[in-house]
């Protein structure tokens, strides 16, 4: 028997490396189409605290700042008055809700851009780009992207700066510290979790700057205050008008006594330990909040508005289909999420790649910790969202991405047709109307 010559190996090892990365860009083309559609068919202010957002644009079309008393009024305010720019620029005939929710899909797509653009210097590009590409057609991904709102916004200059820190694990210097400050401040200035960037930037300019003391203060001092100087003036305001209120900062239900009343009414009502742990069968069966046991599980809650929508925001919870093919999307969820735990246990174990990612790993865990302190204290099902974990995209994708580059030989194209499998289903059940 005559062995292959080892440059038909090479060919066809090519020709497959080719077909793959096809199917990934199909995946990707698919995603961006049903996210561009979502934008102009989802029936106008449906979207997630849709009103209040709406109202915080209009604020700055009229020129003026957005009441901290409102709805959201004490989000900040970056991505509104970026949007209320556009509305002000593009034609009448683009309606602006869907100029909005174009923003917002923007955003989201720049952001998992750049963190393709990020992990494929630090692991094969295939894999990578395929961890990438699932990864936007996530459901809460394309949720947040079809919708409008400030998550992606925060999301993409979270992974600026994550991906800045990632990509110069030297000692700092001065002008990357300030744009590292930069983009930190913008990311507070989009959503009050980019506040927590501006920490962990300086944390790890410190620490990386540790052989020379004096430089990295001085490194370390400027990230800070060009940060400060771009988000303070916002949450400054929101102190003046609070009395000083700290939840002020990720609450609009200490200024707004409407939103606080309705808080008030929304099940649970209360918090316990169990319900960090309890996970019910409705998670896989019927990923909704009405669902049995749902309304009280945090991690049962977290898992559905992951792989589904929990809150119905989005999706119809009431048709038969609709909630079939959520539960199947819970259910297949599990494979990527077993594979991302064991990609995040190799960066642990591997010095190279945990130093690297470390910045990004620091930041998921200080953003974990937040959200389920955040749930601990505004005790309702609305309060625990997956979605509030975007700005994490970057180490979460990564995960993923190692756990596919580190799983056996024999199973790593078995791993890429199932994450770009569901990535397709996942994007027709969250393309809008498809149930019609």
């Amino acid at each position: 028997m005559i062995a292959p010559a080892p440059g038909g190996s090479r060919a066809s090892a090519a020709t497959t490396t080719r077909a793959w990365w096809v199917a990934t860009g199909a995946v990707t083309v698919f995603a961006l189409a049903s996210r561009v559609r979502n934008a102009f068919v989802y029936p106008p202010l449906h979207d997630f605290d849709g009103p209040g957002h709406s109202l915080n644009l209009l604020a700055f079309h009229e020129g003026r700042l957005p009441d901290p008393h409102a709805w959201v009024g004490f989000h900040a305010p970056l991505y509104h008055a970026v949007a209320a720019m556009l509305w002000a620029i593009l034609p009448e005939a683009v309606p602006v809700h869907a100029t909005a929710r174009l923003l917002s899909f923007l955003a989201g797509a720049a952001a998992f851009a750049l963190a393709a653009r990020t992990l494929t210097r630090l692991l094969p590009p295939l894999e990578a780009g395929v961890a990438t590409a699932f990864a936007f057609c996530v459901p809460a991904v394309a949720i947040a992207t079809s919708m409008l709102g400030n998550e992606t916004s925060c999301a993409l200059f979270a992974t600026a700066v994550l991906a800045r820190l990632t990509a110069e694990p030297g000692p700092p210097r001065p002008a990357s510290a300030a744009a590292t400050g930069l983009l930190a401040g913008l990311a507070a200035l989009a959503k009050s979790t980019g506040l927590l960037l501006a920490f962990v930037a300086a944390a790890v300019t410190a620490w990386r700057g540790r052989g020379d003391p004096r430089a990295a203060l001085r490194a370390t001092a400027l990230l800070l205050a060009v940060a400060a100087t771009v988000a303070a003036p916002h949450y400054l305001r929101l102190a003046a008008v609070s009395g000083g209120d700290p939840l002020a900062v990720i609450s609009g239900a200490v200024l707004s006594p409407e939103l606080a009343e309705e808080m008030a009414s929304q099940p649970p009502g209360d918090r316990r330990l169990g319900d960090y742990l309890a996970v019910p069968a409705a998670t896989f069966l019927a990923p909704v909040h009405f669902a049995p046991g749902m309304e009280r599980s945090v991690p049962g809650l977290l898992h559905a508005s992951l792989w589904a929508d929990a809150h119905a925001q989005f999706l119809p919870g009431g048709i038969g289909v609709v909630l079939a093919s959520e539960a199947l999307l819970a259910v297949l969820g599990l494979l990527p999420t077993a594979l991302a735990l064991f990609g995040l246990l190799r960066i642990l174990r591997e010095p190279a790649l945990r130093r690297a990612l470390a910045p990004g790993l620091l930041f998921l865990g200080l953003l974990v910790v937040s959200l389920l302190r955040y749930c601990w204290i505004f005790r309702t099902f609305s309060a625990v969202k997956a979605s509030s974990l975007l700005p994490a995209l970057l180490p979460a994708t990564a995960a993923l991405a190692v756990g596919l580059t580190r799983a056996p030989a024999a199973w790593r194209g078995w791993l890429r047709g199932a994450l770009l499998g569901i990535g397709a289903l996942a994007t027709a059940v969250t393309s809008w109307g498809w149930w019609e």
